[in-house]
């Protein structure tokens, strides 16, 4: 369960972090790695090579072209950790029991905002008036592979709404002409049905965590090329994408973390046109997989509820924007069984008419 708090003030924080970071980068290297995430540059400066070992994987896709051409990044982060800087703690709160896996703290005093999970021992900061931020770990070492896949949420959801869009817990496939959005609740079978098209006609956005604006026509932005699979699912379902395995780490005792970049670079994009949200729904005694039009309702139940609930710090005024992307789009459910392979068949021929549809 989901504690929240809050935490000091922001102005004592906001100088804590400084000479911190200050002591952090000047002990050692600093390194730079450029993304572009939802068309803006986005500088990470790493004054710690662990950290930089562990979070740059999910963004490869995003990494910008060599030669430039911006003028300044819409945002920079740093980041640091503090047992391989030597720099101390942060003087940030304890948990307020021993089990407190849900707990946050924050704080939201513009242009400042800040969250802080105990049990992680992280720290999230943004000013959103100097596209600053930055990101405190206890011991990169010790970061659950599972928050390694998405690194910086909380402050990619916070900058990203200046944008123009919204941070989304779904997963997301297409091509340049149009793609779909995968709504749902954890293990409704979204990452399932994204993998499945890894390596067909359609490209791979988002495995959990997306982000969309809602304009007339919606756009979705990948920010993570990670996915969190059950292994089963694929030695068993989809055999063909067994070396996304290679190197995966397990978590919460089942899952894997696998990192569609690293091994098919060419089956990622940066992102594509939103044509329909797709809701879907496992059946074991189904062979085809077959789309059924659902109401806006149902596919908001989907999608706006798993996704407060992951943003932690998100509430009315999310929501309404959640409702009206899904006011703009068609819905369908996407009913499969236990023939994975066929995803990739139904989706490649759906995801054409879906852009024909809207062109006609």
């Amino acid at each position: 369960m989901e504690v929240a708090g809050r935490l000091n003030t922001a102005g004592a924080l906001e100088h804590a972090v400084s000479n911190s970071v200050r002591a952090a980068e000047a002990a050692g290297d600093v390194a730079s790695e450029d993304y572009l995430i939802a068309g803006s540059l986005v500088t990470l400066r790493f004054a710690s090579p662990p950290l930089r070992e562990r979070l740059t994987p999910a963004f490869a896709h995003l990494a910008a072209p060599a030669e430039g051409g911006f003028e300044r990044p819409g945002l920079t982060v740093h980041l640091w950790d503090s047992v391989s800087t030597g720099i101390a703690p942060l003087p940030l709160p304890p948990a307020s029991s021993a089990d407190a896996v849900g707990e946050l703290h924050h704080f939201h005093e513009p242009p400042l905002r800040g969250a802080y999970r105990p049990h992680l021992r992280t720290f999230s900061m943004l000013d959103s008036e100097a596209g600053a931020a930055w990101h405190w770990v206890e011991d990169a070492l010790r970061q659950p592979p599972a928050e390694q896949a998405c690194p910086i949420r909380q402050i990619l959801f916070w900058w990203l709404a200046s944008r123009g869009y919204l941070q989304l817990h779904g997963a997301a496939v297409g091509s340049p002409e149009g793609g779909v959005l995968l709504a749902g609740q954890p293990g409704s079978g979204k990452s399932t049905v994204a993998l499945a098209c890894v390596g067909s006609q359609l490209l791979y956005a988002g495995d959990d965590y997306v982000a969309s604006t809602f304009g007339p026509r919606p756009q979705v932005a990948s920010l993570y090329n990670s996915a969190k699979v059950e292994p089963e699912r694929i030695t068993q379902g989809l055999p063909r994408l067994a070396p996304l395995l290679a190197g995966s780490d397990l978590f919460e005792g089942e899952k894997a973390v696998v990192y569609v970049h690293e091994h098919l670079p060419g089956a990622t994009t940066t992102g594509f046109g939103l044509d329909a949200i797709l809701v879907p729904r496992f059946d074991p005694g189904l062979g085809t997989p077959r789309f059924v039009e659902i109401s806006r309702a149902e596919a908001f139940a989907a999608l706006g509820p798993s996704t407060i609930v992951q943003l932690h710090t998100g509430g009315k005024r999310e929501l309404a924007k959640m409702s009206s992307l899904v006011a703009r789009l068609p819905c369908y459910a996407l009913e499969f069984g236990p023939d994975l392979e066929a995803i990739a068949t139904a989706m490649s021929a759906l995801v054409p008419d879906l852009s024909a549809g809207r062109d006609g």
